[in-house]
């Protein structure tokens, strides 16, 4: 084949490619005995590849529907009378409430 020929189709590459994977020669070697552009080459043994993984391993593009989390309240919840509420009262954070509601008296 002529270095500057690479529109040959997928069949003529699955046989170079087989012959290459028995012939025990690197890519790039066996390229050079059967005057085979280096880098088509490449390109043929990576699509090859990719064509014969098995579906559940091709990765699929698009969007994942997210779900929010409902988030449940923690901690204490204090109502006043005008309608204000105070929540997620914990140990760590009282002293916080404490001022608010002074400054609320």
């Amino acid at each position: 084949m002529d270095m500057s020929d690479a529109t040959e189709g997928a069949p003529f590459w699955q046989l170079h490619i087989a012959a290459w994977q028995q012939s025990g020669l690197t890519q790039k070697a066996y390229c050079e005995h059967q005057e085979l552009r280096y880098s088509t080459f490449g390109y043929w043994v990576r699509k090859l590849r990719r064509a014969a993984e098995p579906a559940t391993e091709k990765k699929v593009a698009g969007f994942v529907p997210v779900i929010p989390a409902t988030v449940q309240p923690t901690g204490l919840t204090l109502s006043l009378p005008n309608g204000l509420e105070i929540r997620g009262i914990e140990a760590n954070n009282l002293g916080l409430v404490r001022d608010l509601l002074g400054m609320l008296a």
